[in-house]
């Protein structure tokens, strides 16, 4: 309750109920007209006495049919007899699932859309009020400007007291005071200072921490010829292509040594790989791919230096695998008691994840990775929405049906449960609420929907009250599926488009800014010396400049808001 992240997406599907609940009166109408009409039509027939007895069972039986679950397996004993019927559950079909649950999904976007509108412009409002306010409390003498000196002090109260604001250098002060000041007139006014919370945003760091060890320990060879083309080798595209067919190799060489266990043939292992020595050719192999990952990271790491390497997610990817892939050669070929290669090969497979790169080497593929990259950390809020409501449920479930679903002779229950053959016959009995972990995964079983009436009737065998096990599954499907899952797809489309936006940005061209500094992507380089007119006193030292925006469900143009930091 106390994450705030998680507080707003959890407002934000309250409010989203209301228009939700005037769809879903239009489809129980529309469910009730069907399943009365199914009484009739079908009365005194296979099908009417098997899914519509009564107007309420009607009713039960065309709710699944909404959720896919039984459709069409519900259609055939009807349909079998007169293909005319096909009507009637196509049609339902087509107004309840094809247009009324989209049009809840429209209504869930549209009001995402809403919200996130909202958001952007409820946090310019309150970070203009509050700046506004703090302005004035630090205004003292009322001369509508406030000195150097008490924007230092609110930066050393920063530091001291708020932490998510990173601890700030001195020359980092002083950089971030410069951006402020526009004018180069030593004090800030309150339009300049309402870029407060803009330049709290910036990340800085010095060009020369992106030096690489033989840069700044062995400045001869880095000069050198040879070592400057080494660089130009390990940096080109045509080192990554060579990796990657590498890597290709190392995959189809397991491939061959797996192939009767993929055939799903008899596999036999070899018994030389249980002995600590590296004589099989295949261990030959898998020592000497090890080898290579090895040595590709060293020299990338050497040539691009550690900060630059870290940076991209891919590099440290490859890099843990690789440490594990060494570490587990190290201990499998050293003498000790462990002597099972096998752990080898399941590190190189590990490895061979990798592969998928070769996959973004595609542009389109490579612009959706990035963009999921972003949204899979946002996501985490929504997430936690839907986990909450599962926990609830799954506790309202332990105490309603724990330790209904048993296999115990002793227990009377178990016999009541072999009755539900559709149950029995899946084998589901670890589908219960004996305890959390098992609700939790019947949750989860009913937000896949698939099946999940065959695990309802179960409940319903050994409960004896149906109509209470169907409103607690109703309940669930309503409030999970239909609602949180439909958040979920919201979220992911408008993230999606909002992240789209910003990869493109991040492509963008370099432009330089007035000789203040230059924008290359979403990055800038400037001299730290002098910023926006005003002398910082840091002197010959170039930094670069990003925007790391705290929220991000709100779009941030990263370019532009660069741009306007570094325009007089």
């Amino acid at each position: 309750a106390f994450l705030r992240s998680f507080q707003r997406e959890l407002w934000t599907f309250l409010k989203m109920i209301p228009q939700m609940i005037l769809v879903l009166s239009i489809l129980a109408v529309i469910v009730v007209f069907y399943a009365w009409f199914g009484v009739v039509i079908f009365y005194d027939t296979p099908e009417g006495k098997e899914s519509f007895p009564s107007l309420i069972e009607g009713i039960w039986t065309l709710w699944i049919c909404v959720t896919t679950a039984n459709y069409p397996d519900v259609m055939m004993p009807s349909y079998n007899t007169n293909r005319v019927t096909a009507i009637f559950w196509i049609s339902f079909m087509v107004i309840s699932y094809f247009y009324c649950m989209n049009l809840v999904l429209s209504v869930s976007l549209n009001k995402y859309d809403e919200s996130i509108a909202e958001r952007s412009k409820s946090r310019e409002r309150l970070s203009k009020k509050l700046l506004t306010e703090a302005f004035t409390l630090l205004d003292h003498g009322n001369t509508k400007s406030i000195t150097r000196e008490s924007v230092m002090r609110v930066m050393l109260i920063l530091n001291q007291d708020i932490p998510e604001i990173k601890c700030l250098s001195h020359d980092e002060k002083h950089i971030l005071f410069a951006f402020l000041d526009k004018d180069g007139s030593g004090e800030i006014c309150l339009d300049e200072f309402l870029d407060f919370g803009s330049i709290l945003l910036l990340k800085l760091s010095k060009t020369s921490d992106y030096a690489t060890f033989v840069e700044t320990y062995l400045p001869s060879i880095y000069r050198s010829g040879k070592y400057q083309v080494l660089c130009q080798v390990v940096q080109s595209k045509y080192f990554d292509d060579a990796i990657d067919f590498i890597l290709v190799m190392n995959a189809i060489i397991i491939a061959i040594q797996d192939y009767q266990l993929l055939a799903g043939g008899d596999y036999e292992i070899n018994a030389h790989f249980n002995d600590g020595n590296i004589d099989t050719i295949w261990e030959v192999f898998e020592t000497s791919f090890t080898a290579i990952y090895v040595v590709e990271a060293s020299l990338k790491i050497m040539v691009n230096g550690w900060k630059k390497y870290a940076e991209s997610p891919r590099n440290m990817f490859d890099l843990t695998i690789t440490i594990l892939a060494l570490l587990a050669t190290f201990y499998v070929y050293y003498p000790n008691t462990f002597n099972n290669s096998r752990l080898i090969q399941f590190v190189v497979m590990v490895r061979v994840l990798r592969l998928g790169r070769l996959i973004f080497t595609i542009d389109a593929f490579q612009l959706f990775g990035a963009v999921s990259l972003d949204i899979i950390p946002a996501a985490i809020p929504i997430f936690l929405v839907l986990l909450f409501f599962e926990y609830a449920f799954a506790s309202l479930g332990m105490a309603l049906f724990g330790g209904l679903i048993t296999r115990d002779p002793a227990n009377q229950i178990s016999f009541e449960l072999l009755l539900a053959r559709d149950f029995v016959d899946n084998a589901y009995w670890a589908n219960n609420f004996n305890d959390m972990f098992s609700g939790m995964n019947v949750l989860f079983n009913l937000i896949v929907v698939n099946n999940w009436t065959e695990c309802e009737i179960g409940f319903e065998y050994v409960t004896g009250k149906k109509y209470l096990v169907r409103m607690f599954f109703f309940c669930f499907h309503l409030i999970g599926v239909i609602g949180i899952s439909n958040v979920v797809t919201s979220f992911i489309i408008n993230a999606f488009f909002q992240q789209l936006k910003t990869i493109e940005q991040r492509k963008g061209w370099e432009e330089q800014i007035d000789g203040e500094a230059v924008i290359n992507g979403s990055r800038a380089v400037f001299d730290a010396s002098k910023v926006t007119g005003t002398e910082t006193g840091v002197e010959g030292t170039k930094y670069y400049a990003t925007i790391q925006p705290k929220h991000a469900d709100v779009e941030l143009d990263e370019r532009a808001a660069l741009r306007s930091l570094f325009t007089r």
